[in-house]
């Protein structure tokens, strides 16, 4: 007698099982070969998203602010008239742009700036006059004083440093 076989038909029970996994790939064969959607499907049956062109919108974008000041994008449709209260606001908004001017201060760093350059001269004087043992306090407080100077007087550090109203 054998083990994992039926005694009445002699099928064993891998053959069972093979024929149970290959009747259920069949089953999902078929439901994909009908796509229940009545979409497009692809080569290989599987329903494709479609893309239906529109036609395009045709408009006027402009900045604007909501009512809370925020900034927004006003859609303006060219197939309305042009309402006067909007030709009001637009010549408003249009005239306060012109009068608007900042102006940048860069005194207080060139005042910084100034008054680094004057201690640099002050130390250089002195290290020539001074003993040895105070030298060296002064050639040191004098490249710290170098680099400093060196970082502060260029463009970069004046801009982010400008006073801007």
């Amino acid at each position: 007698m054998r083990i994992g076989m039926d005694g009445a038909n002699g099928v064993s029970d891998q053959e069972r099982y093979a024929k149970l996994h290959e009747a259920d790939a069949v089953k999902k064969a078929e439901q994909v070969e009908k796509p229940e959607d009545s979409g497009k499907a692809d080569k290989g049956g599987m329903p494709v998203d479609e893309y239906i062109p529109s036609d395009p919108v045709k408009g006027l974008y402009r900045p604007g602010k909501d009512s809370d000041g925020n900034p927004k994008i006003d859609y303006i449709d060219p197939k309305k008239d042009v309402s006067p209260e909007a030709k009001a606001d637009d010549k408003v908004s249009s005239d306060s742009k012109k009068s608007e001017s900042t102006t940048t201060d860069t005194d207080k760093v060139d005042r910084e700036i100034e008054k680094l350059k004057e201690k640099k001269a002050r130390l250089e004087q002195e290290i020539r006059t001074a003993e040895d043992d105070q030298k060296k306090r002064l050639e040191q407080e004098l490249h710290q004083v170098e680099a400093e100077l060196a970082q502060k007087d260029n463009d970069n550090y004046r801009r982010q440093n400008a006073v801007v109203f």
